[in-house]
C-alpha cells in the first residue's frame, strides 16, 4: 500500500529520481501533454505509469498531467490507505509539471449530460463499489447510484476537456471502470495513443493506437483482435525457434512462479504431474473427496469475481453472475456429467450478497454437482479432476489448455484470439458445446489437439517472458514491502546509467511502430 515503512527512504528516494529525470528527459519546445493516471494506491502500480510515460517523454518531450484523487465509494470499498500528498510528492520527483486532483473537482461540479456511455460505466463502477453482481431491481431510485451517475457524467465531461489540449498519449494502469474508463473513452473519441500498463512481471504495457482502433467494441476487445492477430503473425510463425522456451515457462507455470494465479502460494499453487498415468491416480483420489464417481466426466466451472469489470469485453450473458447462475441450472439437467462449481478466491472483496453460497443452497440435494472454495483444492487436484473447464474470461482458458486439459469459454479474454481454448459466439452455441462436449469426452474423445496444448504454452511464453521487459527502473512485482522496492529503484536511479537501459529502448521500437503490446526484443529482426 501508500504506507511507508521507513520515512527517510522515501525522503532519499523522491530525491534521487528527481536528479535522475531532470538529468534524463529533455525539455518540452511546444504544448505537448502526457496525461497519467494515478487513482491506485499501490506504488508499484503509479510506478509503471510514471516511467512509462517518462519514455515516451523521452522520445517526444511534452509536459506530464497526473490525474489522481479518491471518492468516497472508492475509499471505503477499496482504497482506504489512500495517501494524495504522497501522490504529488512521487508525480513531481518524476517530473510531472501538474498533478491534478480529478476527484474534487468532480464533486464540485455540475453534472454533465448523461449518455449510454456514462451509463454503462455508471452501472459497472456501482456494481463494484457495492459489490453486487447485478443492479439492484430498485437501482434508479437509490441516492448513491443516482450520485454515481452524476458522478460519471462530470468525469466523462472533464476528460473530454482534458482530450481538447495538444495530448500526447494516455497511459493509465486500468481501462474499466468510471475514474479510469471514461478517460480511455475521451481518448478513443479524441485519436489519441492509450497505454494500458499491467500490474504483473516487471514492464508491462499493452496499446491501443488511433488508426487501429476499430471503435466497434470495448477496449478490451479492440485488444482481444490485435493480440490474436500479433500472435499469429510473430509468435506461432515462431514456434519452431521459441518451443524450448515455451516449455521452460509452462514448467514454471506448473509451479507457479509468477501471475496469474496471483491467490495461490505454497504448495498448493505447484502443478507436478508429469504423465497421463500420475494424473490418473491422483484423479482416483480427488474423485473420492468430492463423492464422484471416476468413470463419468468432470466439468469445473470457475465462477468470476462477479461484480468486476462488467461488460468490460465481449459477453454472452447479461452478467458474470447470471452465467454462472444459468450454467448451474443447466448442470442440474445433465446427470450424464460431473459438475464441480468453484468459487472465485477474492469473491469476498466483491460480493457483499453470499451469491454463491446461495447458489450452492439451491442445488445441494443434486448428487452430480458439487459448489466448493477454488482454494479448498490444490492446482494438482484440480488439474487432475477436471476433463472439462469452463469460464467467460478467467486465467484457466490459457492455463488448463497448456496441460491439455480444454476450455469452454462464453466470452472473451485478451488471448481468445490465439486459438488456445473454444470460444462460443452465443448462449445457444454455448449450451449446445457444453453438451457435445461432454457427450465426446464420454466416448473418450480427445478435445485438445496437439497445436491447441502448443499454442497455449507459447501463450504462456508471451505474457510472462516475451512481453515483459526487464528493466531496473521498474523492479519485478513481487520486490516488496514498500521501502525494499524504493530503495532498489533509488540504487538504479544513483548507480546505474539509462544509456543501455531495455525500458528506453523498448518503448520507442513499440511507439515509433504502433504495435498493441510491448515486446523485449525486435521481432521485425
Amino acid at each position: 500500500m501508500w504506507l511507508i515503512a521507513n520515512p527517510k527512504e522515501l525522503q532519499v528516494f523522491l530525491e534521487s529520481a528527481t536528479v535522475y529525470w531532470e538529468k534524463n528527459l529533455p525539455r518540452p519546445t511546444d504544448d505537448a501533454v502526457i496525461l497519467v493516471e494515478a487513482f491506485h494506491q499501490d506504488i508499484r502500480v503509479t510506478l509503471r505509469n510514471l516511467a512509462f510515460a517518462n519514455a515516451i517523454r523521452k522520445i517526444r518531450p511534452a509536459r506530464m498531467i497526473v490525474f489522481t484523487g479518491v471518492e468516497a465509494a472508492w475509499r471505503k470499498t477499496l482504497w482506504t490507505a489512500f495517501d494524495i500528498g504522497l501522490v504529488r510528492q512521487i508525480a513531481e520527483a518524476f517530473g510531472a509539471s501538474e498533478t491534478i486532483d480529478v476527484w474534487d473537482i468532480v464533486r464540485g461540479s455540475a453534472p454533465g449530460p448523461v449518455d449510454e456511455v456514462v451509463t454503462d460505466y455508471a452501472n459497472a463502477t456501482y456494481c463494484r463499489l457495492a459489490k453486487v453482481p447485478r443492479l439492484p431491481a430498485d437501482y434508479q431510485s437509490r441516492a448513491d447510484y443516482r450520485q454515481r451517475l452524476a458522478y460519471a457524467a462530470t468525469l466523462k465531461h472533464f476528460y473530454e476537456q482534458q482530450m481538447e489540449q495538444n495530448v500526447v498519449a494516455l497511459v493509465t494502469s486500468h481501462v474499466d471502470y468510471d475514474q479510469w474508463g471514461l478517460a480511455v473513452e475521451a481518448a478513443r473519441d479524441h485519436d489519441v495513443p492509450i497505454i494500458h500498463t499491467q500490474q504483473t512481471g516487471c514492464f508491462k504495457a499493452y496499446g491501443l493506437f488511433p488508426e487501429n482502433d476499430t471503435h466497434t467494441g470495448t477496449f478490451r476487445e479492440e485488444l482481444t483482435r490485435q493480440i490474436g492477430d500479433t500472435f499469429e503473425r510473430q509468435v506461432w510463425a515462431r514456434r519452431d525457434q521459441l518451443r524450448d522456451a515455451a516449455e521452460l515457462i509452462a514448467w514454471r507455470s506448473k509451479v507457479n512462479l509468477g501471475r496469474p494465479s496471483w491467490w495461490r502460494g505454497g504448495a498448493t499453487a505447484s502443478v507436478d504431474l508429469n504423465n497421463p498415468d500420475e494424473r490418473k491416480q491422483l484423479r482416483r483420489s480427488a474423485v473420492t473427496r468430492l463423492g464422484f464417481s471416476a468413470d463419468r466426466p468432470i466439468v469445473t466451472v470457475f465462477n468470476h469475481a462477479v461484480s468486476d469489470a462488467l461488460g468490460t469485453n465481449r459477453e454472452l450473458f447479461d452478467s458474470l453472475a447470471d452465467w454462472f447462475a444459468d450454467t448451474a441450472a443447466w448442470a442440474a439437467k445433465h446427470r450424464e456429467a460431473q459438475w464441480l462449481f468453484l468459487e472465485h478466491p477474492s469473491q469476498a472483496l466483491y460480493d457483499s450478497t453470499g451469491f454463491f453460497n446461495s447458489l450452492a443452497k439451491q442445488y445441494k440435494k443434486e448428487d452430480h454437482i458439487v459448489f466448493r472454495p477454488s482454494t479448498a483444492f490444490s492446482k494438482n487436484a484440480l488439474w487432475s479432476l477436471t476433463d472439462l473447464g469452463v469460464t467467460v474470461r478467467g486465467s484457466v482458458s490459457n492455463e488448463l489448455p497448456a496441460y491439455g486439459i480444454p476450455v469452454i469459454q462464453a466470452g472473451w479474454s485478451e488471448w481468445s484470439s490465439c486459438g488456445l481454448s473454444t470460444v462460443v459466439d452465443d448462449q445457444e452455441q454455448y449450451f449446445k458445446t457444453l453438451e457435445q462436449s461432454i457427450n465426446q469426452i464420454r466416448e473418450g474423445v480427445d478435445l485438445v489437439t496437439p497445436e491447441q496444448v502448443e499454442r497455449a504454452r507459447l501463450w504462456l511464453w508471451l505474457y510472462r517472458s516475451g512481453t515483459d521487459v526487464v528493466t531496473p527502473v521498474v523492479p519485478q512485482w513481487e520486490v516488496w514491502p514498500a521501502d525494499v522496492l524504493l530503495k532498489a529503484v533509488r540504487a538504479t536511479f544513483r548507480h546505474i546509467e539509462s544509456d543501455a537501459d531495455p525500458l528506453f529502448e523498448t518503448v520507442e521500437r513499440m511507439w515509433n511502430r504502433h504495435e498493441p503490446m510491448l515486446t523485449r526484443t525486435d521481432w521485425s529482426a
